[in-house]
């Protein structure tokens, strides 16, 4: 069995992103994902770009894109530059739109509105045509066959990755029945295309953190988790598994959720979850934090209910020690 694990970054200096992707690389990493929050990070594409002159081996790409502030003609043009740049190493990741679209006023996007703009995108790279909210698009200097991946929260995100993506990343949690169940959903939008499951690639988002205990580690990713929790929230909390007698609290969490501090280390999002008493909840369900063998059980766990590929958050700092401790203590027990 396969295990594999990959790393996403939210791009600050330049500088200081470049040593991230060329630690991931030399650390066995086997994709990075690019974050796009223009409002609070750098620009998702020169970061990008910086990883493709700047690693050799590893996958990458931008994780994720959205719907309303990048037109599908232009991240179709800007996906074949990559993969010009790094032939045969690009991806693509789509999401409804987080802190992207809340920082300028706007709200995600809808399932219909993610089917179109993927459909769209496919046919630019491959075609260099499409039609888009009624309109022609084209791109008319390049074809490129760059994976399409779909960030998934909710069941139905889920079945329609299953449809139409090539791939998608997990962000249900890493409780054994939810991994059946993510599975499951992906499953079933792949048979209602007259797909196989097994076409589609399957990435869990763990948030992840290593120390010498589990209180310290969960303290390093308090914004990430207040992050995961508010999706729980998003569009609506039908099918995500959330206990009964926590409805509220995730419910206040989702409509008090700070976007403009968005995943930072010191985000007023750390204090909300302590507040709306949901710290346990979150890390139990969606963290793989603590000491490295507190991290290997709660893989285990997810890899026996059938995930085998974790593309890690790691928003905290002191990332290149994370990668290396996580390259030298927990990768091995993964390695067939």
């Amino acid at each position: 069995m396969t295990v594999r694990f990959g790393i996403t970054f939210l791009p600050n200096a330049p500088s200081e992103f470049v040593e991230w992707v060329r630690t991931a690389e030399a650390t066995g990493f086997e994709i990075i994902g690019v974050a796009d929050s223009q409002s609070l990070y750098r620009e998702v594409y020169v970061s990008a770009t910086l990883c493709a002159l700047n690693t050799e081996r590893i996958r990458f790409g931008p994780r994720v894109i959205n719907p309303l502030t990048r037109h599908p003609a232009v991240a179709a043009s800007a996906a074949v530059t990559l993969e010009e740049l790094a032939p045969g190493r690009t991806m693509l990741g789509i999401g409804s739109g987080d802190s992207a679209v809340y920082n300028i006023g706007l709200k995600g996007s809808t399932l219909a509105e993610m089917r179109e703009y993927l459909l769209a995108l496919r046919g630019l790279l491959r075609d260099g045509t499409a039609e888009y909210q009624g309109r022609p698009a084209r791109l008319t200097w390049g074809r490129a066959d760059v994976p399409l991946y779909i960030a998934a929260s909710g069941p139905k995100t889920l079945r329609l990755a299953g449809q139409i993506a090539d791939g998608v990343v997990i962000n249900t949690g890493l409780l054994p029945e939810i991994v059946r169940d993510s599975i499951e959903q992906v499953r079933i939008g792949a048979e209602e295309a007259g797909r196989n499951l097994a076409e589609v690639d399957l990435w869990w988002l763990p948030l992840t953190s290593l120390a010498e205990d589990r209180r310290t580690a969960v303290d390093h990713i308090l914004m990430s988790l207040a992050s995961a929790g508010s999706h729980l929230a998003r569009f609506t909390t039908e099918g995500k598994h959330i206990p009964p007698e926590l409805m509220t609290k995730v419910r206040a969490l989702g409509a008090r959720y700070h976007f403009d501090q968005h995943d930072k280390p010191d985000s007023a999002n750390r204090e909300l979850i302590g507040e709306l008493g949901l710290v346990d909840y979150l890390a139990d369900r969606f963290a793989v934090a603590g000491t490295a063998d507190d991290c290997i059980r709660k893989l285990e766990r997810a890899v026996d209910a059938g995930a085998r590929q974790f593309w890690m958050s790691v928003h905290f700092d002191d990332k290149v020690r994370f990668m290396r401790e996580w390259a030298e203590r927990v990768m091995p027990a993964f390695r067939s």
